[in-house]
């Protein structure tokens, strides 16, 4: 866990904009993992396993009622160049949060976690093909979007 920590917490950063939340969920994960030890040593693909967790401990973060995204709308809005991850974090969440349902995780997992397509798909569950396909049709899906909206 040490060795992908960096990547670990860049993920949690974007995809919840906020870095104390982040430190938060991802010491949680890391807390689950250490209980889970026996059980994580059967675990064939630790990696994936371990996103996988954090991924599911960022998508319980962003159901929580203290939680309150930015609307792609609201990003779109805001002219001003972010002077700070705090100010890029949620309008990069909120314009990936407006993306198709199936196309979200896939480019959050290449874009913030620098996953190849193979991670990706041991991840979350499905072939390395279909791994690339959800994320080059995410990012046609926002090259649209900010075409339509220049």
């Amino acid at each position: 866990m040490e060795k992908h920590k960096q990547e670990l917490f860049r993920y949690a950063c974007y995809r919840v904009a906020n870095v104390e939340d982040a430190e938060d969920i991802l010491q949680d994960v890391y807390l689950r993992m250490l209980e889970r030890g026996s059980e994580a040593a059967k675990v064939e693909n630790l990696h994936a396993y371990v996103f996988r967790a954090l991924v599911n401990a960022c998508n319980s973060h962003a159901l929580s009622p203290d939680f309150i995204p930015l609307t792609c709308a609201e990003v779109l809005d805001i002219s001003e160049q972010p002077q700070s991850f705090e100010d890029e974090a949620p309008r990069i969440a909120a314009l990936i949060d407006a993306m198709p349902e199936h196309t979200r995780e896939a480019v959050r997992l290449k874009i913030f976690a620098s996953m190849t397509f193979c991670d990706i798909a041991a991840t979350l569950g499905f072939s390395e093909t279909t791994a690339k396909r959800r994320y080059y049709e995410g990012l046609e899906y926002l090259r649209l979007k900010l075409n339509n909206t220049l």
